[in-house]
């Protein structure tokens, strides 16, 4: 239960160092945030990923270092260590990853030039083809001639013969009705 000053104190060293290695992860985790500000979806699956891990690490520190116990002081301590590398390693992290963020930006545009350049003929291509094959699609239609004399389907019907026992007008068809046995 109670913890003398000497364990007290390997403890806030030991937590002090599970702290500034928690920080270099935090610092990596948010290297890939600073260097593509945009992707919220991405900042925030790092952001719980790293919650997550920093969690089990404190837990199982304490468990294996603290007999079981978590006291205030290990988060302190962990707090601590986080400090000191966020104002020592953190510094250097935020340029650089602007940096990169710049780097990779610019090398995907270089690389995006000619696959548009390459879309845009291809687009322009298949537009003069569309326009082609509409035209010629529209010559080979055949239209009904336009003139009042004549009349369409005027011979050649034989609804009244084939089928005697028509509806009340007599042109319409009776249906049959098959029994599936």
């Amino acid at each position: 239960m109670f913890e003398t000053a000497d364990t007290v104190l390997s403890m806030i060293g030991i937590y002090a160092a599970v702290g500034f290695f928690l920080a270099v992860l935090y610092n990596l985790f948010r290297f890939p945030r600073l260097a593509f500000p945009k992707r919220r979806i991405l900042a925030a699956v790092l952001d719980f990923l790293f919650a997550v891990i920093a969690g089990f690490v404190l837990f199982v520190f304490s468990a294996a270092y603290g007999s079981g116990y978590f006291r205030l002081y290990y988060v302190a301590a962990a707090a601590l260590g986080f400090s000191v590398n966020m104002v020592t390693l953190g510094f250097a992290v935020p340029p650089a990853a602007k940096l990169f963020g710049r780097v990779c930006r610019f090398a995907s545009s270089q690389l995006m030039k000619p696959i548009r350049y390459i879309c845009q003929k291809a687009t322009k291509i298949f537009m003069e083809n569309r326009k082609i094959l509409s035209n010629s699609a529209e010559k080979v239609k055949k239209y009904l001639k336009k003139n009042n004399k004549v009349v369409y389907n005027n011979t050649g019907h034989k609804v009244g013969e084939v089928y005697p026992e028509g509806g009340e007008n007599r042109n319409a068809v009776k249906a049959k009705v098959r029994k599936i046995i």
